[in-house]
């Protein structure tokens, strides 16, 4: 009798073990397939982004219309429309905004490792900083796709680690 326990009890662990290793895979795998699509596509995929939150958002609208909630279906309904039609002029808005903030951020940053006598490396980071914040200022979108770019390279390097890990164990 404990002979057939600890057999449904293996059995129970290694097919726990191999729905954790398919996870993992999977994991990887899509890992590596986003990191390649932002390394190819890179800012495309916002504008993708973009279109696709917009139709769940129109879509999601007509479901409350339906239900009878129009007020609420009705700003959904208009959130997928700006979505859709203007979400490149507010990702524009944003991505000076952001550049703005990091110019002071990075400013800020040079002035207090002066003051403080931070030394070389705070003084380097923050002149990044205010390069990138700069960047993003004036060309905006190549800014977005050296990041979608790392973020893709991450993403496989990420991936591929996964993968590593996950078929040694097997």
């Amino acid at each position: 009798m404990a002979g057939k326990t600890t057999n449904k009890s293996t059995k129970k662990s290694s097919g726990k073990k191999n729905k954790l290793l398919t996870s993992t895979l999977l994991t990887a795998l899509l890992y590596i397939v986003i990191g390649v699509l932002f390394i190819v596509f890179k800012g495309e995929l916002l504008n993708w982004g973009l279109t696709i939150a917009g139709i769940l958002a129109i879509a999601y609208g007509i479901f409350l219309v339906i239900k009878k909630a129009l007020i609420p279906g009705i700003i959904y309904i208009a959130v997928g429309i700006l979505l859709i039609w203007g979400g490149w002029r507010f990702l524009d808005i944003v991505l000076l905004i952001l550049g703005i903030v990091l110019i002071i951020y990075g400013a800020l940053g040079i002035f207090d490792a002066i003051r403080k006598k931070r030394g070389i490396l705070a003084l380097i980071l923050s002149a990044l900083t205010i390069v990138a914040g700069v960047l993003f200022v004036v060309n905006r979108w190549a800014a977005v796709d050296w990041i979608l770019i790392i973020c893709g390279v991450v993403l496989i390097v990420d991936g591929i680690i996964g993968l590593v890990k996950a078929l040694s164990k097997k």
